[in-house]
């Protein structure tokens, strides 16, 4: 009864009667999906500039750059659930992935979907901006993430809020080219490489992954394989999961011999990447397989 009672004037007393209650939003944010770090050092030192950036609040938009294949989504994936993990500066994450075919409809229509805003009803472009920019000023205190963005854009005709110190809220995109970071004024934040030894323990993980050791021999020329990979993480993960179950000494010279002579001539290490996921693809020894590849790969 005495606690009854004490409840009982507890609520009378939280009766404002010039005030205004107003529901927070619903936060989007979603958990996504990450595997293990690409070489922990480097990864978690990746991870850790953006990180720091998040944290500055004199730093309101990020850019994450490099070439394709170097683990800028796996980056973003680690730092979005970090941030849905962590008690910090934000109260929501919201994701949006952009990749090539780029239009600012798409964009808008992508962040409202995040956002769980239908649109479906307005046509116009203007309009649609001043939606989404009126739902995200409410909002205040979150982190957009655009993973994947290939051009730059004007925030406003979109209708994304400018980031500033005053409505908490933080912009953080992942692109292949530092001019994208350059025009939408980032603080850029370059993805390192693998070391050669994160590379080689990577490559090995996956090699190994469900079977039995390599021999010495073999595992002496997987070591130069893995070199050809120059520490990308998707060029390591692919040739690697393409060699699994190989123990023939013989295939592992051929495999080297073959990546050292499609490689050697390319002076731009982005196109080693498509040069090795190339021999991936001609490693599909079974042609209906190569077939299903490029149909899959006609869809994103």
């Amino acid at each position: 009864m005495e606690k009854i009672q004490e409840v009982e004037e507890l609520q009378v007393k939280g009766r404002f009667s010039n005030g205004l209650l107003i529901d927070a939003l619903p936060t989007s944010g979603w958990s996504r999906p990450t595997m293990g770090s690409f070489g922990e050092t480097t990864s978690e030192r990746n991870m850790e500039k953006v990180w720091e950036c998040l944290m500055d609040d004199e730093v309101r938009t990020i850019g994450v750059f490099r070439m394709g294949g170097v683990g800028k989504t796996t980056i973003m994936k680690h730092i979005n659930s970090r941030l849905l993990n962590e008690t910090c500066n934000f109260d929501d994450v919201i994701w949006v992935t952009v990749s090539e075919a780029f239009n600012i409809s798409k964009l808008q229509s992508d962040i409202a979907k995040a956002l769980n805003l239908d649109i479906s009803d307005y046509k116009d472009e203007t309009r649609i901006a001043s939606e989404l920019y009126a739902i995200l000023s409410r909002k205040e205190r979150y982190v957009l993430i655009l993973d994947d963005l290939w051009e730059a854009f004007p925030m406003e005709k979109v209708g994304i809020p400018e980031p500033t110190r005053s409505n908490g809220c933080k912009l953080v995109l992942s692109t292949r080219f530092f001019e994208v970071c350059k025009k939408m004024a980032c603080r850029p934040v370059k993805v390192e490489l693998l070391t050669e030894e994160e590379a080689l323990n990577l490559f090995m993980s996956k090699v190994e992954e469900g079977q039995t050791v390599l021999i010495p021999e073999v595992k002496e020329i997987a070591r130069k394989v893995a070199k050809e990979c120059t520490g990308l993480p998707l060029a390591i993960v692919t040739l690697a999961g393409s060699m699994r179950g190989v123990n023939d000494i013989h295939e592992w010279r051929n495999t080297l011999n073959q990546l050292i002579s499609s490689t050697k001539q390319i002076s731009d290490i982005e196109n080693v990447v498509f040069e090795l996921l190339k021999f991936c693809y001609s490693r599909l020894k079974d042609e209906k397989l190569q077939y299903c590849f490029l149909r899959c790969a006609l869809y994103p």
